[in-house]
């Protein structure tokens, strides 16, 4: 089971967009994670031992499980919006990001162009550790900016070669990740239009014993899966979810809006 996620202040306040970029940027320099001094959270699969033994050099590694039949992976689907040309999306989640007091929630909102000329910018409030929970950051290129809380814009000075890092806070791509073993246990509900997108609908909860061995001790996640491309156009988690056998209440939603739309356009804030 993957580790508990960590409650500390992220190392780089510009690692939470790099999340954002190297994710769904393909095919450019941003997409490269460099080293960043501290993860913003515990690696899921930890490190092998210095020595281990012998029993333990003969055991199988353990793969992410695939999915059975048609299901498809979450962790696939949210991959697969790496090629389109621009979109945006709203994060909402709570007991997963440390948030500015108990039981609050953190969001984000972004939008994304991607191609040969690259921008991004976000939005996340309910963080903790940042000046009223609040902060904003715009890539444009090879620059990039950043606000904290009521503070003005700052430019970087390294420019958007300052957001590449390994691990973030608010990475859609790897809060994803989080709940991809319980791809196996997804079964398809049918069609549904979401976010102005025709998709699949698919469901589990933790009735399921694929789920429950999983993880989700109790309520559900969904997922709706466009048809044409394969992309993740919305998820939700709702219920309790085993981090290193504690049992914790999580709730988490993402929605993936305005793919390819000539509206997506990040503007210089200073």
């Amino acid at each position: 089971m993957r580790s508990p996620i960590t409650t500390g202040r992220p190392a780089l306040a510009v690692a939470l967009l790099a999340a954002t970029i190297s994710w769904s940027v393909a095919g450019c320099d941003l997409m490269t994670a460099t080293v960043t001094p501290r993860p913003s959270r515990d690696v899921a699969t930890p490190e092998p031992t210095a020595s281990p033994t012998p029993t333990e050099l003969d055991e199988t590694p353990t793969f992410r499980p695939e999915p059975s039949g048609s299901e498809p992976g979450l962790l696939d689907a949210a991959n697969a919006l790496a090629d389109l040309r621009s979109y945006r999306v709203a994060i909402v989640s709570r007991g997963i990001i440390p948030p500015t007091s108990a039981g609050a929630e953190v969001t984000m909102t972004a939008t994304l162009v991607q191609g040969a000329e690259p921008a991004a910018e976000f939005s996340m409030t309910g963080v903790d550790g940042y000046s009223g929970g609040r902060l904003r950051a715009v890539v444009i290129g090879d620059q990039a900016w950043l606000r904290e809380g009521t503070a003005g814009w700052v430019r970087s000075p390294g420019g958007a070669a300052d957001f590449d890092a390994a691990f973030t806070t608010l990475s859609p791509i790897d809060l994803v990740n989080e709940f991809d073993s319980l791809s196996a246990a997804l079964r398809r509900v049918g069609p549904a239009t979401r976010n102005g997108q025709k998709t699949i609908h698919y469901r589990t909860d933790a009735n399921d014993v694929v789920a429950s061995d999983a993880g989700l001790t109790s309520g559900s996640l969904d997922a709706w899966i466009s048809t044409g491309s394969g992309d993740l156009i919305s998820l939700v988690v709702d219920g309790t979810w085993d981090l290193d056998q504690n049992p914790t209440s999580v709730l988490l939603k993402i929605d993936v809006t305005r793919i390819d739309d000539r509206t997506n356009v990040v503007v210089r804030p200073i």
